[in-house]
């Protein structure tokens, strides 16, 4: 992240690459973490992504919201 925006302090330590494209998130002012998990586990998997990737990968009518 350049320095006028603030650090990272996402449920994970660091950024992760995203996972639609495959590219660096370091520095991408749209990155979001995604928190999968499914019952009856209580482990829970965490995926980072460029939310306009994201959003383009979901179907028609879906996005996330705050997103400009």
């Amino acid at each position: 992240m350049s320095s006028d925006q603030h650090e990272w302090s996402g449920p994970v330590t660091t950024r992760m690459r995203c996972c639609i494209c495959g590219d660096d998130t370091e520095g991408a002012d749209d990155y979001i973490v995604l928190a999968l998990s499914a019952a009856p586990s209580t482990a829970i998997q965490y995926l980072g992504a460029h939310a306009a990737h994201f959003n383009g990968a979901l179907a028609p009518g879906f996005h996330l919201d705050g997103l400009e």
